[in-house]
Parts: C-alpha cells; sequence; structure tokens
C-alpha cells in the first residue's frame, strides 16, 4: 500500500490543492490517483496554452493556405473549431503515449507513475496490448476537408552552415530530442530543394515532442542561404523564442559546436 505521507508530498509538488485529500483517497480506496493527477494536470497545461496569439497564428495560417480569409464568418469559425478540436486530440493521444513529456524536472518525474492506454475484449478483460503512439497517426483518418492547416510560427533564411545548430535548437524548443540520424535526412535531401518554389512542396520534416512543428526548407539555387518555415500550434512564449531564434540565424554565421 502507498505511503500518505509520499504521495501527498508528490501531490503537492505538482501543485494539488488538496494533497492530502488526494493521498488519502489512494489508499484508502486504491484508485491511481497520483497518475490521474499527473495527466490531468498536464492537459490542463495543454488547455492553457491556446491564448490570443496561438488563435491568431492559426487564422493567418489558414488565410496562408487558402489565400485569403473565408468571407463567411461562420465558414471560418468552423474551420477554427475544427482546427482547435483536432489539435486537442492530438495532445491528449500524445500525452497518453507518453506520461514523461510532462515539464516536471527530472529528479521529480523519476517518483512518478506513469499509465498506458490498452486494449480491451468485447468483456472489458485486458488483452495486454498497448495503444500505442496513437498521434503519429491521427492524421491518416483526416478527410481532406478535415486536414489540419497550417499554421505559421516564423519564416526567414539563414546561411547553409547554421542550419544543423538552427534545428538541433527548434528541436530543443519543441523537446524534441534532434540527433545525427534527422540531420541526415535533412542534409540528404536540402540540395534537391529550390526556395524559389512554393512553400508546400519545400522539405517538410515533423519534430514531435512536448509539442509539434513542422520544419520546412528548401536552398537558394546557386547561393549560400537557405529559407526556413516553422509551421505548428505554440504557445506566445514558444512563438517568441523561435521568432528570435530565426532572426538570430539570420544575423549571424553559427556552426555546430
Amino acid at each position: 500500500m502507498a505511503d500518505v505521507d509520499r504521495l501527498r508530498r508528490l501531490l503537492a509538488a505538482l501543485g494539488a490543492e488538496d494533497p492530502e485529500g488526494w493521498a488519502e483517497s489512494e489508499v484508502q480506496e486504491n484508485l491511481p490517483q497520483l497518475a490521474r493527477y499527473r495527466l490531468l494536470r498536464a492537459l490542463s497545461r495543454d488547455i492553457e496554452a491556446w491564448d490570443a496569439a496561438t488563435v491568431d497564428s492559426l487564422r493567418d495560417g489558414m488565410k496562408w493556405a487558402e489565400g485569403a480569409r473565408l468571407a463567411d464568418p461562420v465558414a471560418e469559425a468552423t474551420r477554427i473549431a475544427r482546427a482547435v478540436a483536432r489539435e486537442t486530440v492530438f495532445s491528449v493521444l500524445y500525452r497518453l503515449a507518453d506520461p514523461n513529456s510532462d515539464d516536471l524536472p527530472a529528479e521529480l518525474r523519476q517518483q512518478m507513475p506513469g499509465w498506458v492506454l490498452m486494449e480491451t475484449t468485447p468483456v472489458g478483460g485486458p488483452t495486454h496490448r498497448v495503444l500505442d503512439a496513437l498521434f503519429e497517426d491521427l492524421d491518416t483518418t483526416d478527410s481532406p476537408a478535415a486536414a489540419p492547416s497550417d499554421r505559421i510560427v516564423a519564416e526567414g533564411w539563414m546561411r547553409e552552415t547554421s542550419l544543423r545548430t538552427f534545428c538541433e535548437s527548434l528541436a530543443a524548443e519543441a523537446g524534441y530530442d534532434f540527433d545525427d540520424s534527422d540531420w541526415l535526412a535533412i542534409g540528404t535531401a536540402l540540395p534537391h530543394t529550390d526556395d524559389e518554389q512554393p512553400r508546400s512542396v519545400w522539405y517538410a520534416y515533423p519534430l514531435v515532442g512536448r509539442t509539434r512543428v513542422d520544419l520546412r526548407v528548401a536552398r537558394s539555387v546557386g547561393g549560400s542561404e537557405v529559407s526556413v518555415s516553422v509551421r505548428g500550434m505554440v504557445d506566445s512564449r514558444t512563438r517568441i523564442r523561435v521568432e528570435l531564434l530565426v532572426d538570430v540565424m539570420a544575423r549571424y554565421a553559427v556552426a555546430p559546436g
């Protein structure tokens, strides 16, 4: 049986208003209250990320994708609501797949329970087969009309020698572990791109961590510069940091350390 004092301490560290009540419920009723609170806390953070700047970026992305703002306010609101719902579902599926995607310090995370989403038989018995990484296949169920639109976070250019450092820094903002295999994919595709072509045919590479951003890159033919476009649903803090990152890379030549 779980120790009440230990549970109370961990729940308090998560910010629970009544850590003692949650802890006693877990011990007395044998309910996974610490895991439940941890998941609900992470989902609440995702809800709070929907601020005015995020919604504005969604509108801008729809305008960019369609060439013009929708004339019908109801149609525009419907598209926005559908996009918000999709991003919310994506976030829930991601949290279910990776309990450690939250913002807890490593020393606290090591003491926390996790969870899995498991298949059951028709009568409710567990098959012990985990429904893992559902977020990766969410787009495969979208109809063309329901497919997510692009949301522009930042765009700009930089010297090609700075691109890997930019990719690593952008991945860190998304909570993604960028490694040599990621760079190999981007570096191999880059010579076959042309930034004078529409952005829709630039090389696209997803970075999926705490949040998802999609990086599109294209080389300047005959030059040493690379154009970049970053899209995704991010909060204001992340948007500002990515915009600053693009600006710094345009001003300075930055080589990998």
